[in-house]
Protein backbone atom coordinates (compact mmCIF):
# COMPACT_ATOMS: atom_id res chain seq x y z
CA UNK A 1 0.00 0.00 0.00
CA UNK A 2 0.86 3.38 -0.76
CA UNK A 3 0.87 4.21 3.04
CA UNK A 4 3.07 1.47 3.91
CA UNK A 5 5.86 2.55 0.96
CA UNK A 6 5.77 6.18 2.58
CA UNK A 7 6.35 4.55 5.91
CA UNK A 8 9.44 2.80 5.38
CA UNK A 9 10.94 5.63 3.12
CA UNK A 10 10.18 8.02 6.38
CA UNK A 11 12.51 5.80 8.40
CA UNK A 12 15.11 5.99 5.34
CA UNK A 13 14.83 9.38 5.79
CA UNK A 14 15.11 9.37 9.53
CA UNK A 15 18.23 6.60 8.93
CA UNK A 16 19.89 8.96 6.39
CA UNK A 17 19.59 12.04 8.88
CA UNK A 18 20.98 9.95 11.27
CA UNK A 19 23.61 8.95 9.73
CA UNK A 20 24.77 12.55 9.12
CA UNK A 21 24.27 13.03 12.83
CA UNK A 22 26.74 10.34 14.03
CA UNK A 23 29.14 11.05 11.17
CA UNK A 24 28.96 14.88 10.92
CA UNK A 25 31.59 16.01 13.60
CA UNK A 26 33.32 17.84 10.39
CA UNK A 27 30.28 19.46 9.03
CA UNK A 28 29.91 23.30 8.80
CA UNK A 29 28.25 24.90 11.48
CA UNK A 30 25.72 26.51 9.42
CA UNK A 31 25.00 22.58 7.94
CA UNK A 32 25.12 21.39 11.47
CA UNK A 33 22.01 23.72 12.33
CA UNK A 34 20.50 22.92 9.20
CA UNK A 35 20.45 19.10 10.28
CA UNK A 36 19.56 19.83 13.86
CA UNK A 37 16.25 21.62 12.42
CA UNK A 38 15.69 18.95 9.97
CA UNK A 39 15.73 16.52 12.45
CA UNK A 40 13.50 18.17 14.42
CA UNK A 41 11.02 18.80 11.51
CA UNK A 42 11.47 15.18 10.35
CA UNK A 43 9.98 14.10 13.76
CA UNK A 44 6.97 16.05 14.02
CA UNK A 45 6.37 14.89 10.08
CA UNK A 46 6.67 11.71 11.04
CA UNK A 47 4.06 12.28 13.95
CA UNK A 48 1.90 14.11 11.59
CA UNK A 49 2.25 11.29 9.22
CA UNK A 50 1.51 8.03 11.60
CA UNK A 51 -1.83 9.73 12.79
CA UNK A 52 -2.72 10.46 8.89
CA UNK A 53 -1.95 7.08 8.47
CA UNK A 54 -3.98 5.26 11.21
CA UNK A 55 -6.86 7.76 10.52
CA UNK A 56 -6.77 6.53 6.96
CA UNK A 57 -6.45 3.16 8.17
CA UNK A 58 -9.27 3.65 10.00
CA UNK A 59 -11.10 5.15 7.77
CA UNK A 60 -10.75 2.51 4.78
CA UNK A 61 -12.25 -0.01 7.68
CA UNK A 62 -15.39 2.19 8.08
CA UNK A 63 -15.78 2.19 4.19
CA UNK A 64 -15.56 -1.43 3.59
CA UNK A 65 -18.08 -2.09 6.47
CA UNK A 66 -20.54 0.46 5.33
CA UNK A 67 -20.30 -0.43 1.89
CA UNK A 68 -20.88 -4.23 3.07
CA UNK A 69 -23.71 -2.81 5.30
CA UNK A 70 -25.26 -1.37 2.26
CA UNK A 71 -25.02 -4.50 -0.06
CA UNK A 72 -26.66 -6.41 2.54
CA UNK A 73 -29.25 -3.46 3.02
CA UNK A 74 -30.22 -4.00 -0.98
CA UNK A 75 -30.73 -7.73 -0.80
CA UNK A 76 -32.97 -7.33 2.06
CA UNK A 77 -35.29 -4.50 0.32
CA UNK A 78 -35.46 -6.60 -2.52
CA UNK A 79 -36.92 -9.47 -0.46
CA UNK A 80 -38.95 -7.33 1.35
CA UNK A 81 -40.58 -5.29 -1.61
CA UNK A 82 -41.23 -8.88 -3.29
CA UNK A 83 -42.94 -10.06 0.29
CA UNK A 84 -45.26 -6.69 -0.43
CA UNK A 85 -46.07 -7.26 -3.80
CA UNK A 86 -47.41 -10.73 -2.63
CA UNK A 87 -49.00 -9.45 0.26
CA UNK A 88 -50.96 -6.56 -1.72
CA UNK A 89 -52.23 -9.41 -4.47
CA UNK A 90 -53.46 -11.04 -1.39
CA UNK A 91 -55.20 -8.07 0.09
CA UNK A 92 -56.98 -7.52 -2.73
CA UNK A 93 -57.83 -11.43 -3.12
CA UNK A 94 -59.02 -11.13 -0.02
CA UNK A 95 -61.14 -7.71 -0.21
CA UNK A 96 -63.05 -9.43 -3.68
CA UNK A 97 -63.55 -12.40 -0.72
CA UNK A 98 -65.19 -9.77 1.61
CA UNK A 99 -66.96 -8.11 -1.35
CA UNK A 100 -68.73 -11.47 -2.29
CA UNK A 101 -69.45 -12.54 1.19
CA UNK A 102 -71.23 -8.85 2.02
CA UNK A 103 -73.11 -9.31 -1.12
CA UNK A 104 -74.08 -12.64 -0.26
CA UNK A 105 -75.42 -12.02 3.36
CA UNK A 106 -77.20 -9.10 1.83
CA UNK A 107 -79.52 -11.69 -0.38
CA UNK A 108 -79.96 -14.00 2.61
CA UNK A 109 -81.15 -10.85 4.93
CA UNK A 110 -83.44 -10.02 1.89
CA UNK A 111 -84.68 -13.77 1.50
CA UNK A 112 -85.18 -13.32 5.08
CA UNK A 113 -87.15 -9.58 5.05
CA UNK A 114 -89.69 -11.44 2.47
CA UNK A 115 -90.00 -14.52 4.44
CA UNK A 116 -90.55 -12.89 7.55
CA UNK A 117 -93.15 -10.66 6.01
CA UNK A 118 -95.56 -13.41 4.61
CA UNK A 119 -95.25 -15.10 7.61
CA UNK A 120 -96.43 -12.13 9.87
CA UNK A 121 -99.67 -11.93 6.84
CA UNK A 122 -100.25 -15.80 7.25
CA UNK A 123 -100.12 -15.14 11.04
CA UNK A 124 -102.20 -11.83 11.16
CA UNK A 125 -105.16 -13.84 8.49
CA UNK A 126 -105.49 -16.43 10.57
CA UNK A 127 -105.33 -14.32 14.22
CA UNK A 128 -108.63 -12.91 12.48
CA UNK A 129 -110.20 -15.57 11.97
CA UNK A 130 -110.35 -16.71 15.68
CA UNK A 131 -109.00 -19.97 17.14
CA UNK A 132 -111.75 -21.78 16.13
CA UNK A 133 -111.95 -21.73 12.71
CA UNK A 134 -111.04 -24.77 11.78
CA UNK A 135 -113.46 -27.08 14.15
CA UNK A 136 -116.15 -24.40 13.00
CA UNK A 137 -115.57 -25.62 9.02
CA UNK A 138 -115.73 -28.95 10.10
CA UNK A 139 -119.12 -28.81 11.66
CA UNK A 140 -120.35 -26.51 9.33
CA UNK A 141 -119.73 -29.36 6.54
CA UNK A 142 -123.10 -30.33 4.88
CA UNK A 143 -121.86 -33.88 3.66
CA UNK A 144 -119.25 -36.27 4.43
CA UNK A 145 -117.50 -35.42 1.14
CA UNK A 146 -117.45 -32.00 1.86
CA UNK A 147 -116.49 -32.68 5.44
CA UNK A 148 -113.01 -34.86 3.84
CA UNK A 149 -112.26 -31.83 1.69
CA UNK A 150 -112.04 -29.34 4.29
CA UNK A 151 -110.26 -31.17 5.97
CA UNK A 152 -107.49 -31.93 3.36
CA UNK A 153 -107.53 -28.09 2.97
CA UNK A 154 -107.07 -27.48 6.61
CA UNK A 155 -104.00 -29.91 5.68
CA UNK A 156 -102.44 -28.21 2.98
CA UNK A 157 -102.92 -25.07 4.67
CA UNK A 158 -101.45 -26.10 8.06
CA UNK A 159 -98.27 -28.00 6.01
CA UNK A 160 -97.57 -24.52 4.33
CA UNK A 161 -97.31 -22.69 7.33
CA UNK A 162 -94.79 -25.53 8.59
CA UNK A 163 -93.07 -25.22 5.47
CA UNK A 164 -92.96 -21.17 5.56
CA UNK A 165 -91.72 -21.68 9.26
CA UNK A 166 -89.35 -24.45 8.15
CA UNK A 167 -87.64 -21.94 5.37
CA UNK A 168 -87.81 -19.27 7.52
CA UNK A 169 -85.53 -21.15 10.07
CA UNK A 170 -83.46 -22.18 7.24
CA UNK A 171 -82.62 -18.66 6.00
CA UNK A 172 -82.19 -17.48 9.89
CA UNK A 173 -79.35 -19.79 9.94
CA UNK A 174 -77.75 -19.00 6.65
CA UNK A 175 -77.94 -15.17 7.81
CA UNK A 176 -76.39 -16.01 10.56
CA UNK A 177 -73.33 -18.24 9.19
CA UNK A 178 -73.04 -15.67 6.52
CA UNK A 179 -72.46 -12.86 9.20
CA UNK A 180 -69.84 -14.84 11.00
CA UNK A 181 -68.07 -15.64 7.82
CA UNK A 182 -68.51 -12.02 6.80
CA UNK A 183 -66.52 -11.10 10.37
CA UNK A 184 -64.18 -13.92 9.79
CA UNK A 185 -62.94 -12.67 6.47
CA UNK A 186 -63.06 -8.81 7.18
CA UNK A 187 -60.72 -10.00 10.11
CA UNK A 188 -58.51 -11.60 7.98
CA UNK A 189 -58.36 -8.73 5.40
CA UNK A 190 -57.63 -6.54 8.58
CA UNK A 191 -54.25 -9.17 9.50
CA UNK A 192 -53.43 -9.08 6.11
CA UNK A 193 -53.78 -4.91 6.25
CA UNK A 194 -51.67 -4.57 9.53
CA UNK A 195 -49.10 -7.14 8.03
CA UNK A 196 -48.74 -4.86 4.90
CA UNK A 197 -48.22 -1.43 6.74
CA UNK A 198 -46.27 -3.46 9.02
CA UNK A 199 -43.35 -4.54 5.76
CA UNK A 200 -43.87 -1.05 4.17
CA UNK A 201 -42.59 0.59 7.49
CA UNK A 202 -39.71 -1.57 7.28
CA UNK A 203 -39.07 -1.20 3.93
CA UNK A 204 -39.06 2.88 4.42
CA UNK A 205 -36.86 2.23 7.50
CA UNK A 206 -34.28 0.27 5.36
CA UNK A 207 -34.51 2.98 2.64
CA UNK A 208 -33.86 5.65 4.99
CA UNK A 209 -31.00 3.64 6.19
CA UNK A 210 -29.48 3.07 3.02
CA UNK A 211 -29.84 6.76 2.17
CA UNK A 212 -27.66 7.70 5.46
CA UNK A 213 -25.26 4.94 5.04
CA UNK A 214 -24.67 5.91 1.32
CA UNK A 215 -23.89 9.26 2.31
CA UNK A 216 -21.97 8.42 5.24
CA UNK A 217 -19.72 6.21 3.27
CA UNK A 218 -19.42 9.18 0.46
CA UNK A 219 -18.49 11.51 3.42
CA UNK A 220 -15.88 9.19 4.90
CA UNK A 221 -14.36 8.39 1.17
CA UNK A 222 -14.21 12.28 0.71
CA UNK A 223 -12.33 12.60 4.33
CA UNK A 224 -9.95 9.71 3.34
CA UNK A 225 -9.35 11.48 0.43
CA UNK A 226 -8.54 14.84 1.80
CA UNK A 227 -5.97 12.98 4.52
CA UNK A 228 -4.46 11.16 1.56
CA UNK A 229 -3.99 14.16 -0.34
CA UNK A 230 -2.18 15.69 2.85
CA UNK A 231 -0.57 12.72 3.28
CA UNK A 232 1.18 13.54 -0.26
CA UNK A 233 1.75 17.38 0.71
CA UNK A 234 3.80 16.10 3.43
CA UNK A 235 5.92 13.57 1.62
CA UNK A 236 6.62 16.13 -1.08
CA UNK A 237 7.42 18.40 1.65
CA UNK A 238 9.93 15.58 3.30
CA UNK A 239 11.36 15.20 -0.13
CA UNK A 240 12.53 18.25 -0.60
CA UNK A 241 13.88 17.98 2.94
CA UNK A 242 15.95 15.41 2.19
CA UNK A 243 17.28 16.33 -1.39
CA UNK A 244 18.08 19.89 0.46
CA UNK A 245 20.14 17.70 3.42
CA UNK A 246 21.92 15.30 0.57
CA UNK A 247 22.92 18.45 -1.25
CA UNK A 248 24.54 19.78 2.17
CA UNK A 249 25.81 16.57 2.71
CA UNK A 250 28.03 16.03 -0.79
CA UNK A 251 29.44 19.69 -0.22
CA UNK A 252 30.72 18.19 2.38
CA UNK A 253 31.75 14.85 1.56
CA UNK A 254 35.42 15.87 0.77
CA UNK A 255 36.48 17.83 3.79
CA UNK A 256 34.48 14.92 6.02
CA UNK A 257 36.16 11.78 4.03
CA UNK A 258 39.69 13.00 4.80
CA UNK A 259 38.83 14.12 8.51
CA UNK A 260 37.18 10.90 9.22
CA UNK A 261 40.12 8.85 7.90
CA UNK A 262 42.79 10.77 9.70
CA UNK A 263 40.47 9.83 12.70
CA UNK A 264 40.26 6.54 11.87
CA UNK A 265 44.47 5.69 11.31
CA UNK A 266 44.61 7.21 14.84
CA UNK A 267 41.77 5.18 16.80
CA UNK A 268 42.58 1.93 18.79
CA UNK A 269 41.50 -1.40 18.21
CA UNK A 270 37.79 -1.92 18.78
CA UNK A 271 37.07 -3.18 22.05
CA UNK A 272 37.45 -6.55 22.99
CA UNK A 273 36.56 -8.89 20.61
CA UNK A 274 32.96 -10.56 20.93
CA UNK A 275 31.92 -13.83 20.20
CA UNK A 276 29.82 -14.84 17.04
CA UNK A 277 26.29 -16.15 17.82
CA UNK A 278 25.13 -17.70 14.46
CA UNK A 279 26.05 -18.71 10.67
CA UNK A 280 27.39 -15.91 8.59
CA UNK A 281 26.71 -14.68 4.51
CA UNK A 282 28.79 -12.51 3.19
CA UNK A 283 30.80 -11.27 6.48
CA UNK A 284 27.06 -10.94 8.41
CA UNK A 285 25.93 -13.10 11.64
CA UNK A 286 22.87 -13.66 13.27
CA UNK A 287 22.21 -11.62 16.38
CA UNK A 288 21.31 -14.37 18.83
CA UNK A 289 20.54 -18.17 18.91
CA UNK A 290 17.00 -18.19 19.02
CA UNK A 291 13.88 -18.99 16.92
CA UNK A 292 12.19 -16.57 14.08
CA UNK A 293 8.65 -16.00 14.44
CA UNK A 294 7.93 -14.08 11.87
CA UNK A 295 9.82 -13.27 8.39
CA UNK A 296 10.04 -10.20 6.21
CA UNK A 297 6.94 -9.53 3.81
CA UNK A 298 3.25 -8.67 3.84
CA UNK A 299 1.95 -9.65 7.30
CA UNK A 300 -1.74 -8.24 8.70
CA UNK A 301 -2.63 -5.82 6.08
CA UNK A 302 0.50 -4.58 5.77
CA UNK A 303 4.27 -5.03 5.08
CA UNK A 304 6.57 -6.22 7.70
CA UNK A 305 9.88 -4.67 7.12
CA UNK A 306 11.95 -6.80 9.30
CA UNK A 307 12.50 -10.45 11.03
CA UNK A 308 11.58 -11.14 14.42
CA UNK A 309 13.31 -13.38 17.33
CA UNK A 310 11.54 -14.58 19.81
CA UNK A 311 13.65 -14.87 23.28
CA UNK A 312 12.98 -14.08 27.00
CA UNK A 313 13.60 -10.46 28.05
CA UNK A 314 17.13 -9.54 28.89
CA UNK A 315 18.45 -11.90 26.09
CA UNK A 316 21.68 -10.38 25.02
CA UNK A 317 21.58 -8.76 21.35
CA UNK A 318 24.49 -8.58 19.18
CA UNK A 319 25.80 -7.09 16.24
CA UNK A 320 25.44 -8.83 12.92
CA UNK A 321 28.47 -6.90 11.66
CA UNK A 322 31.20 -4.55 12.92
CA UNK A 323 29.79 -0.94 12.43
CA UNK A 324 29.42 2.35 14.46
CA UNK A 325 26.16 2.73 15.92
CA UNK A 326 24.47 6.08 14.67
CA UNK A 327 21.48 5.99 16.86
CA UNK A 328 20.28 4.54 20.50
CA UNK A 329 17.10 5.85 21.74
CA UNK A 330 13.48 6.19 21.27
CA UNK A 331 11.25 5.56 17.95
CA UNK A 332 7.73 5.74 17.81
CA UNK A 333 6.33 1.83 17.71
CA UNK A 334 10.14 0.53 17.28
CA UNK A 335 10.39 1.54 21.24
CA UNK A 336 14.30 1.43 21.95
CA UNK A 337 16.06 0.69 18.92
CA UNK A 338 19.92 0.73 18.43
CA UNK A 339 20.68 2.13 14.55
CA UNK A 340 24.04 0.51 13.37
CA UNK A 341 25.58 1.78 10.05
CA UNK A 342 27.87 -1.23 7.77
CA UNK A 343 29.05 1.41 5.55
CA UNK A 344 28.35 1.46 1.66
CA UNK A 345 24.55 2.32 2.58
CA UNK A 346 23.54 -0.98 4.81
CA UNK A 347 21.87 -0.25 8.49
CA UNK A 348 21.07 -2.85 10.71
CA UNK A 349 18.25 -1.72 13.54
CA UNK A 350 17.64 -3.80 16.46
CA UNK A 351 13.92 -2.70 18.36
CA UNK A 352 11.71 -3.35 21.20
CA UNK A 353 14.89 -3.27 23.28
CA UNK A 354 14.48 -3.33 26.94
CA UNK A 355 18.27 -1.56 27.42
CA UNK A 356 21.04 -0.53 25.30
CA UNK A 357 24.62 -2.11 25.97
CA UNK A 358 26.16 0.50 23.50
CA UNK A 359 25.94 4.85 23.05
CA UNK A 360 25.89 6.77 20.21
CA UNK A 361 29.06 7.18 18.23
CA UNK A 362 30.49 3.97 19.36
CA UNK A 363 32.60 1.48 17.28
CA UNK A 364 31.35 -1.90 17.21
CA UNK A 365 32.84 -5.13 16.63
CA UNK A 366 30.42 -8.20 14.94
CA UNK A 367 29.01 -9.87 17.50
CA UNK A 368 29.23 -7.26 20.10
CA UNK A 369 26.03 -7.00 22.38
CA UNK A 370 24.72 -3.92 22.04
CA UNK A 371 21.36 -4.59 23.88
CA UNK A 372 18.39 -6.67 25.73
CA UNK A 373 15.47 -8.21 24.28
CA UNK A 374 12.48 -6.17 25.59
CA UNK A 375 9.52 -5.59 24.88
CA UNK A 376 8.89 -1.53 24.56
CA UNK A 377 7.19 0.17 21.88
CA UNK A 378 4.57 -1.63 19.83
CA UNK A 379 4.57 -5.71 20.43
CA UNK A 380 2.61 -8.38 21.94
CA UNK A 381 5.15 -10.08 23.50
CA UNK A 382 9.44 -10.09 24.04
CA UNK A 383 11.17 -10.39 20.97
CA UNK A 384 13.66 -8.51 18.94
CA UNK A 385 12.42 -7.10 15.53
CA UNK A 386 15.56 -6.93 13.23
CA UNK A 387 15.89 -4.83 9.70
CA UNK A 388 18.29 -3.99 7.35
CA UNK A 389 18.21 -1.10 4.78
CA UNK A 390 20.02 -0.06 2.07
CA UNK A 391 20.13 3.28 1.49
CA UNK A 392 17.07 3.81 3.52
CA UNK A 393 15.07 1.52 1.99
CA UNK A 394 13.78 -1.89 3.79
CA UNK A 395 15.39 -5.26 2.31
CA UNK A 396 15.10 -8.89 3.79
CA UNK A 397 18.02 -9.21 6.46
CA UNK A 398 17.79 -12.84 4.76
CA UNK A 399 19.80 -11.28 2.03
CA UNK A 400 22.74 -10.36 4.66
CA UNK A 401 21.54 -13.71 6.98
CA UNK A 402 21.90 -17.69 5.92
CA UNK A 403 20.60 -20.20 7.02
CA UNK A 404 19.06 -20.41 11.03
CA UNK A 405 20.19 -18.34 13.70
CA UNK A 406 21.25 -21.37 16.08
Amino acid sequence: MLIDVRTGWLLGVGVVLLVLAGLGVGLPAGVAGAQTQAERELSDAREALERIRTEAAEADREVSTREAALADAEERLAAIEAIVNDVAAEVERQRVVVRDAQRRLAEVEQDQVVLEAAFTDRVARLFKQGPDLTFEALLNAEAADEVIARTELLERVLTGDQVDIERLAAVETAVLAQRAIVVAEQQRLEAQLAEQEEILAEVEQLRRSRALAAADARQRARELAVQRDDLEAEEEELAALVERQQAAARRAEEERRQAAARRQANQAPAAAAPTSTGRTAGGYAWPMCAPVTSEYGPRWGRMHRGIDLGAPTGTPIRAIRAGTVIFAGWQGGYGQITLVDHGNGVVSAYAHQSRFAVGQGARVAQGQVIGYVGTTGNTTGAHLHLETRVGGTAVNPRQYLSGSPC
